[in-house]
């Protein structure tokens, strides 16, 4: 373990909120940074549905739903939304006094143009997600009912993120979505470099959420690499950023700065790809999560997180914590199970990406690790958008990634387990267990009930090797204002929604 023995540990920070009680400054500018830029504006082709929320899209676009703290959906652009019997249909009541720059409303009309693009324009994500979706109808001036191809309770999950952004129609049919945008919201751009850098601005003042948009301009920054993430920060160069544990010692006793710790639905797994040997065999798959020390990782490389074996995390629906210790570090284990299954010798996994934004030093800890069990790895680095299309076209035997819950345990599966983070497909025992949990027929006792029966099968068929569920440490400016845990989206993507952040004069 003599990798390990070099990593040092970081100390915990603070957490609850930014406490900021200064005096907001409504012509204030907010710089932030994030690990990846957005390479274009268009929501509905977004490769990355997390990297484009949080680089300023949705401070430029309304969305149909939201997701509170506590996991739960709430309506945005939707006042009310209920199913039909049959589960088949979900009506979508809308709010009346949202309204483009223009003065045109939001209202059916333009909803079904926007979700019949999003179904049916050929993208990396949204058009997937959209698929239970087979109509979508203009039922009432501020109303339109989905017709779906079978009762599922995700959708609104789903229109939380980018499906759900409202364009303005005269974008879709007239301008280019990828370069131009036509918001509801209170923003527009200022200036967009793909990949770099995006700067919105406040331009209205009839922004139907007055709570909102308390700030004149917002610069978002791609800045990928790790010290000059940390330099930007010190020299105040940007004034708000999510960090990884390890790395946020080098400022956050810095004056002038404050420390949220902010537990995410945002994890870190080893994707293991089920259609290549010797990984289409259960007991290897076992193997390798016996390989795992799991504790000392999280310990030395994500302090104050939370050591992570299923794919719900603490609090939210799907959760069993009898699934915890599932899979405890027993690397003789690993070896009996890789002898049961033919391998006396150990096995050769070949190549295995690692994204560069992993956290430094945690593909040679596994390496070391998986060693000691028998199982050899090749790793192969590659960027946050290549490493796992990489994996898809299934090019590799697995990918260490970011591992994400989605807006929901059931509806991020369908991200999750679909054809970009997982080139062997799914089982007709998945798909059972995935319907029974997200019928809205059913009870929510029932449907949680099949939440945690789907989670313990995917823990069982060992269909990844999960490592750890991350608190960030989000550091910024002590005139941020309004920044807490519960913000929306906190304890699933992470709190990305900016727009009722303030900054103090």
């Amino acid at each position: 373990m003599a990798a390990v023995g070099l990593l040092a540990a970081c100390g915990s920070s603070e957490s609850g909120g930014s406490g900021n009680s200064g005096v907001p400054n409504p012509d204030a500018t907010l710089s932030t940074g994030w690990t990846t830029g957005i390479t274009s504006l268009d929501p509905h082709l977004a490769t990355s549905e997390i990297a484009s929320f949080r680089f300023g899209l949705n401070m430029i676009y309304d969305r149909l739903f939201t997701v509170k703290a506590d996991g739960t959906v709430d309506g945005m652009l939707v006042d009310n939304f209920s199913y039909s019997d049959d589960g088949l249909q979900l009506v979508l009541d809308l709010r009346d006094d949202a309204t483009f720059r223009d003065g045109s409303p939001v209202d059916g009309n333009v909803v079904k143009v926007n979700l019949d693009r999003a179904r049916t324009l050929d993208s990396p994500s949204v058009k997937s997600r959209m698929e239970p979706v087979t109509d979508v109808t203009v039922t009432g001036p501020y109303q339109v009912t989905l017709t779906l191809a079978e009762p599922t309770d995700t959708m609104p999950y789903v229109m939380a993120e980018m499906a759900g952004f409202i364009m303005h129609p005269d974008l879709i049919a007239n301008g280019d979505p990828a370069t131009e945008t036509n918001g509801s919201g209170a923003y527009s751009v200022e200036s967009f470099a793909p990949g770099e850098q995006l700067t919105i601005v406040r331009d209205r003042t009839d922004y139907w959420d007055t709570e909102a948009a308390q700030i004149a301009k917002l610069e978002y920054k791609a800045i990928s690499d790790t010290q000059a993430f940390t330099n930007a920060m010190a020299g105040a160069q940007i004034e708000l950023g999510q960090f990884l544990p390890g790395t946020v010692t080098a400022v956050e006793d810095r004056r002038g700065l404050t420390t949220v710790d902010v537990p995410t639905g945002i994890g870190v797994e080893l994707f293991l790809n089920r259609n290549m040997a010797p990984l289409d065999d259960v007991q290897v798959r076992r193997a390798i999560n016996y390989a795992y020390d799991r504790d000392v990782i999280v310990e030395a490389l994500y302090p104050g997180s939370e050591t992570r074996y299923q794919y719900s995390r603490t609090g939210l629906p799907g959760y069993d914590a009898s699934l915890d210790d599932t899979y405890s570090y027993d690397p003789e284990k690993a070896k009996q199970l890789l002898v049961e299954a033919g391998h006396p010798d150990g096995i050769d996994l070949g190549e295995v990406i690692i994204v560069n934004v992993i956290t430094p030093g945690v593909a040679d800890v596994l390496q070391e690790q998986f060693a000691e069990a028998g199982i050899k790895i090749t790793p192969i680095v590659k960027d946050g958008l290549e490493g796992p299309t990489s994996f898809g076209r299934g090019e590799a035997s697995a990918l260490l990634h970011y591992s994400p819950l989605g807006t929901s345990f059931t509806a991020g599966s369908s991200y999750r387990w679909g054809p970009r983070l997982n080139p062997s497909g799914v089982t007709p025992e998945y798909e059972q267990m995935l319907a029974d949990a997200t019928d809205p027929r059913r009870s929510e006792e029932e449907r949680e009930a099949s939440s945690v029966e789907l989670n313990t099968y995917l823990v069982d068929q060992a269909w990844g090797a999960p490592l750890v569920w991350i608190t960030y440490p989000w550091v910024m400016s002590d005139k941020v204002g309004n920044f807490s845990t519960e913000m929306d989206y906190s304890t699933t993507t992470g709190p990305f929604d900016q727009r009722y952040l303030t900054v103090s004069e």
